[in-house]
């Protein structure tokens, strides 16, 4: 008996990635995938990389590369700035409004001309 328990008590934290019950309700006209994050400028925050899922004219479609390795290409990229990782756990970032940021230079040339914003509450 003890070792069913073990098993289950070890799946439940991968079964709220099957169940959108788990995930925070999508509070925005925008609603966005997390591909994966990065620190931030001078160490502050992270700049999160997501695929827009419903404003296609947000972002454009880039091959990404995660530590020199391909990520994979998606559609509708787009960078999120985020000083205070506000969505550092998420796996969906969903807003209404937006600042666009001034584009990033003297980085990754392959990420060059990503768009980048910053969400407002």
């Amino acid at each position: 008996m003890m070792r069913h328990v073990n098993k289950f008590l070890l799946a439940l934290p991968f079964a709220c990635l099957a169940i959108p019950a788990c995930s925070p309700a999508c509070n925005g006209s925008i609603e966005t995938t997390v591909l994966f994050a990065k620190p931030g400028p001078q160490g502050v925050g992270r700049r999160i990389y997501v695929d827009v899922v419903n404003k296609p004219d947000l972002g454009i479609k880039q091959t990404l590369l995660y530590e020199g390795k391909e990520f994979g290409t998606f559609p509708h990229v787009v960078v999120i700035n985020d000083p205070t990782n506000r969505y550092a756990s998420n796996r969906s970032i969903c807003f209404s409004k937006f600042k666009n940021n001034a584009a990033a230079t003297g980085g990754d040339l392959t990420e060059e001309g990503l768009p980048e914003i910053t969400v407002e509450e």
